[in-house]
């Protein structure tokens, strides 16, 4: 059994053992047998006693292996399973002991780090002390979540886990290849015989899985190498490859948040102040003004709860128990009137559902017996899911929110607390939270038309890609509006772990509206657009564009970065160690494309986009080189976006005061070069002299480009146009062919 493992993870001592847990949290004690196929790629190991038959079918992939494990109750009656263990010992990375660490993407989000020593740890005593380590924190960990368990938090973590050497480049990587009952944690120390990795399966909102006579539980995981643990942009790529083959289509991986904005009601000052009068008013606006916003988020204010009980908490699930619930001084014709007039103008009506409900609103006060007892909340409560008539209830009123006002698509906020605690929630235990989170998601999907969204609040999620099957998006971070800088930092730190999986065509990141932002200065706000837009995370747009008295200059800022929406791209961190301590945020980041188009590979048009922040207090200079960028050595034009000044050098010099940052274009050396456009440019080819494109509409053009301009084709027919230090502008109020004769 040990050799299949040790020849498909180069781990020459490393030995195998599964186990059943019961409620009692004793193992359930078997010898298990094993069978290899004749080639060696093929392995069972299995049981079969008077209470389970358990096969785990182990197939050697080129990196790893990949385990389908099955547990069937033969015993007659009913098993209370706590969960599935599967433990791996005697890992060694070739380093001495104390180098060892494991890292997760829960780290930053509870910790604000990316890696810990194998031995550190991790306890709820730790969390009554903000200052527990000097290499952590735990200000972000609510209570009850911290915990020795990795991947246990609520934050529905991207599911694998890294262990390795800091002064090593081989490392391991166990993930998730399903999520259809069960989740993977783990514990991870030394032993005599080395590192030890416990992988557990186990059970959402349950302390135990009450499992009928003859039920089957799946479940599915790769365990492999890399030999490139050092390098934080391709750490999961293995994991990732397997994964992709598991995972079903995920809307995530459609084009309904990758190329088109949301606008939403509640960043930039707006919150629960929304009327049918003033987001009709925006409706008009956006469409005028910024043809990439297709969608209306109506967020939390329209129930007339928050009035009556003079209470801010959002009102969530509840509003429909107590009949139409809207507040008709807000929206005096009710909520399908205005979907019905939002249409008309050519956009489509999303909307705000909070999964939770305040223990003042009607439905607990009258059905206190139809909520879980969530530990972590204390004014407000979920629904208890796996209660039928709770489920009933919930269909119905996702039947009123959603089908008969007529929206098109969903921000669900406050979602996850009946679904993703690791905790004991539910009063019926034949059906996990994932089983439930299933159910749920399922049902708002039949609701809404094939191409509308679903989009992920709190709890913040980290990347999880299972969720993509039905969410369209999902909210990392923390709203920034307010102007904390320490809020726009946390939520650059957060977004740097989701990133680094490089799944974001699977499932959208969202890294909170971009918008005017008044509570930003004018420095934090170009940090801000300039990171956002780095990272394709660009999926909500906010504020007041119907008003006369709007910034101009932020606006025309966003209607720049407004022009080309491809979010989930992948983004790449140069001269970023995740293992070194105290180097918790990556300051250059770069992208394969320009920032106007998502073709790459173009001799004329920029090969990299490269952005460079100081996250600090302190000046800072800055020096990239190409191979920083995953280039050739030689010399390139760096063009900077926002003012067009231009280095052509080998090398990248910049200096930044606080919180300041830059974004860079960066091209070959080429006559007939484009350096950069405030449109988004499609099928782009050069033609001797000439280069096609094809566009949308703007009202005006602006092209930055390496040469004397000629004369300017919009569909074949010549246009007047400007020529100033290499601006070409030119009006483009109806899109198609552009041609730029040099």
């Amino acid at each position: 059994m040990n050799k299949l493992f040790q020849d498909s993870l180069k781990q020459s001592r490393i030995s195998f053992a599964p186990s059943i847990i019961l409620e009692s949290e004793k193992s359930h004690e078997s010898v298990y047998q094993t069978e290899i196929s004749a080639d060696g790629t093929y392995m069972r190991i299995f049981v079969e006693n008077k209470f389970v038959v358990d096969d785990l079918y182990v197939k050697k992939l080129a990196t790893g292996v990949q385990v389908r494990r099955t547990v069937k109750n033969v015993s007659g009656r009913t098993l209370k399973i706590k969960e599935l263990g599967a433990t791996f010992d005697g890992i060694d990375f070739g380093g001495i002991q104390k180098d060892d660490y494991f890292y997760s993407v829960e780290n930053p989000r509870i910790y604000e780090t990316f890696t810990f020593p194998i031995d550190y740890k991790r306890t709820e005593t730790d969390a009554s002390n903000s200052e527990f380590d000097v290499q952590a924190n735990n200000r972000w960990a609510d209570p009850g979540v911290v915990c020795e368990r990795i991947n246990r938090s609520p934050y529905q973590p991207f599911p694998a886990i890294l262990i390795g050497n800091y002064k090593k480049k081989h490392g391991l990587v166990h993930g998730s290849l399903s999520q259809a009952v069960c989740y993977h944690n783990y514990l991870v120390s030394h032993s005599n015989a080395g590192v030890k990795l416990e992988i557990f399966s186990s059970f959402k909102d349950l302390a135990y899985l009450e499992v009928k006579n003859g039920r089957v539980i799946v479940d599915e995981w790769y365990f492999g190498y890399t030999d490139h643990a050092d390098d934080f942009n391709c750490i999961f790529d293995e994991y990732v490859k397997v994964l992709r083959t598991k995972l079903p289509a995920n809307y995530g991986a459609t084009d309904i948040n990758r190329t088109s904005l949301i606008w939403g009601s509640w960043n930039d000052g707006i919150y629960r102040d929304v009327t049918h009068d003033i987001l009709l008013a925006e409706a008009k606006a956006l469409k005028e003004k910024f043809p990439a916003v297709k969608w209306i988020q109506l967020d939390d204010g329209y129930a007339i709860f928050n009035k009556q009980e003079n209470s801010m908490l959002a009102h969530g699930l509840g509003m429909p128990y107590e009949n139409d619930g809207i507040d008709y001084e807000k929206f005096p014709r009710g909520l399908k009137a205005y979907t019905d007039e939002i249409k008309k103008i050519g956009l489509r009506p999303s909307i705000w559902i909070g999964g939770l409900c305040p223990k003042i609103s009607k439905i607990y006060r009258e059905h206190p017996e139809w909520f879980s007892t969530y530990e972590r909340l204390s004014s407000t409560q979920p629904l208890d899911v796996s209660i039928p008539r709770v489920r009933e209830y919930m269909t119905d009123a996702i039947d009123k929110l959603i089908v008969d006002y007529g929206f098109e698509g969903v921000k669900h906020d406050f979602w996850s607390y009946a679904f993703e605690d690791s905790g004991s929630l539910y009063k019926n235990k034949d059906k996990s939270g994932y089983e439930y989170r299933t159910w749920w998601l399922q049902e708002l999907r039949k609701r809404l038309p094939k191409d509308g969204y679903i989009q992920t609040g709190c709890d913040i999620v980290l990347g999880n890609p299972f969720l993509g099957e039905y969410f369209t998006n999902y909210r990392y971070g923390i709203d920034v509006g307010s102007g904390k800088w320490d809020y726009v930092k946390t939520t650059m730190l957060w977004g740097i772990a989701c990133f680094g999986t490089h799944t974001g065509d699977l499932f959208v990141p969202n890294s909170d509206a971009i918008g005017l932002l008044d509570g930003l200065n004018d420095t934090d706000f170009i940090f801000w657009i300039n990171y956002v837009w780095i990272t394709h995370s660009m999926v909500e747009l906010s504020g007041r564009y119907s008003k006369e008295n709007i910034n101009q200059k932020r606006f025309k800022i966003l209607q720049k970065a407004t022009s080309n929406i491809n979010n989930g791209q992948d983004v790449y961190f140069a001269q970023f160690d995740y293992r070194k301590k105290g180097h918790y945020i990556p300051e250059i980041m770069y992208i394969k494309t320009p920032t106007f188009s998502v073709e790459s590979g173009k001799e004329f048009m920029p090969i990299r986009t490269v952005a460079l922040f100081n996250v600090g207090e302190e000046t800072k200079s800055f020096e990239v080189n190409a191979v920083d960028l995953n280039l050739l050595e030689d010399e390139y034009v760096y063009t900077d976006v926002w003012n067009f000044e231009q280095v052509k050098n080998s090398t990248l010099q910049v200096t930044l005061q606080a919180h300041e940052s830059k974004l860079f274009a960066v091209n070959k050396k080429n006559e007939y070069s484009i350096f950069d456009a405030n449109c988004k440019i499609l099928n782009a080819l050069q033609d001797g002299n000439t280069i096609n494109f094809e566009t949308f509409a703007v009202e005006t053009a602006e092209i930055l480009v390496g040469r004397k301009v000629n004369a300017v084709k919009v569909n074949d027919k010549e246009v007047p146009f400007e020529n100033n230090k290499g601006i070409v502008r030119f009006s483009l109020k109806e899109g198609g062919k552009v041609s730029l004769v040099f």
